[in-house]
C-alpha cells in the first residue's frame, strides 16, 4: 500500500504540491491526471526517490520511502517513461532482463523470462529476442519497455505519460495491453496522464490534480456522475469517452430490440442504465423511440470490450 501524508513540494518560492493526502491500495491501477504543471509527475517521482518531498512523507508498505536503499528500491520497481529509453547497444532480450541481471539472475533464466514476456506482448522471441532497438517500430519499443518493467515481477510499476508519444491507434493498443498485463500479473500500477479519456479508460480509481492540489479521488463512474467542483466538471464534462454514451452502446449490436410500450422507461444517460442494472439482472428501456433489452452479462461484455474495468467490477460485485 502507498500512502501520501500531508505531502508538499516547493522549489524556491514556487509551490508544486500542497497538502496531499492519498492512499493507493495494493493491486490497483491508479491514475494521476491533471493539466500540465499540476504536480502529477512530481507526485509519481516521489515513489522511486527521484524527488523527495519538502513537507510530509510518502509510505510504501507502512515504511517511509526515504528510508529505503535507493538502488534496492528501484531494482524491485518497474518504470515506464514516455520515451521507451531502451539501451541501443543491448538486444531486446537483454533490455527486457537488465534488472534481473543486476539482481544476479543467471543468463539462461533471463533468456527464458524474456521469451515468456515477449510472447505475452505478441513479439515472437525467435524473431525479436536478438534484435536491437533501432530494428523495432515505436510501438514495439514501447511494448518492450513495458515488459522490461514487469520482468522482476515487481509489486509496483510507475508509468509516466507512457503512451503520449504514440499515435491514436497505437495508443489504444498500448492501453489494451496494459489492462491485459495488469489482469495477468496484478502489480500496483501508478499511471500518470494528462489525457482525460485515457484516465477514464485505464483507472480503477483516479486522482485529479490541479495547481498542486488534490481535487477529487474516485472511480471513473463516481467522477463522471458526481464531480466534486467546477474544475472537474469542466475538465471531464465535454470529454466523456465514446463508450459512455447510450448511442454507442445501441450501435454496438450487443442489445436485443423489443417492442416499445408505455411501460418501458425512457433513458437518455448511460449512467442511468448502469444504476438500474445494479438492482435488476435485465432491463428493457426506450431510447430515441426504439425499444431495447439488456442484461448485466451483455453490459459486462460491452464494458470489457471498451476497457472500462471499473464499471464491469461494479456490476459484477453488486
Amino acid at each position: 500500500m502507498i500512502t501520501y501524508r500531508d505531502v508538499g513540494m516547493t522549489y524556491g518560492d514556487k509551490t508544486i504540491l500542497k497538502n496531499i493526502n492519498l492512499t493507493i491500495e495494493d493491486g490497483e491501477l491508479f491514475v494521476l491526471v491533471g493539466p500540465s504543471g499540476s504536480g502529477k509527475t512530481t507526485l509519481l517521482r516521489m515513489l522511486n526517490q527521484l524527488t523527495v518531498p519538502t513537507a510530509g512523507d510518502v509510505y510504501l508498505d507502512d515504511r517511509k520511502i526515504k528510508t529505503y536503499d535507493v538502488r534496492q528500491l528501484r531494482l524491485h520497481m518497474g518504470y515506464v517513461l514516455q520515451d521507451s529509453c531502451l539501451f541501443p547497444n543491448l538486444t531486446v532480450a537483454d533490455n527486457v532482463t537488465i534488472q534481473l541481471e543486476q539482481q544476479g539472475v543467471g543468463k539462461q533464466q533471463r533468456r527464458e523470462r524474456a521469451a515468456e514476456l515477449l510472447t505475452e506482448v505478441d513479439l515472437d522471441p525467435e524473431q525479436y529476442a536478438d534484435r536491437y532497438p533501432h530494428e523495432l517500430s515505436g510501438g514495439q519499443q514501447q511494448r518492450v519497455a513495458l515488459i522490461r518493467a514487469l520482468a522482476t515481477a515487481p509489486k509496483l510499476v510507475l508509468m509516466d505519460e507512457s503512451f503520449s508519444a504514440l499515435d491514436p491507434v497505437l495508443r489504444q493498443k498500448a492501453q489494451e495491453l496494459v489492462l491485459k498485463l495488469h489482469q495477468t500479473y496484478r502489480p500496483t500500477i501508478v499511471f500518470v496522464t494528462h489525457d482525460m479519456q485515457e484516465a477514464l479508460r485505464m483507472g480503477h480509481r483516479i486522482a485529479v490534480l490541479h495547481q498542486g492540489e488534490l481535487q477529487q479521488v474516485g472511480t471513473p463512474n463516481e467522477i463522471l456522475r458526481h464531480p466534486a467542483n467546477d474544475f472537474i466538471r469542466q475538465f471531464f464534462g465535454s470529454r466523456q469517452p465514446h463508450w459512455w454514451q447510450l448511442a454507442y452502446l445501441v450501435q454496438s449490436g450487443l442489445l436485443d430490440q423489443v417492442t416499445v410500450t408505455d411501460q418501458l422507461p425512457v433513458l437518455t444517460q448511460f449512467s442511468d442504465l448502469i444504476t438500474r442494472l445494479q438492482t435488476v439482472p435485465q432491463l428493457a428501456f426506450q431510447y430515441q423511440g426504439q425499444g431495447y433489452s439488456v442484461t448485466r452479462e451483455q453490459l459486462l461484455t460491452y464494458l470489457g470490450q471498451e476497457g472500462s474495468g471499473t464499471d464491469a467490477r461494479t456490476l459484477a460485485n453488486d
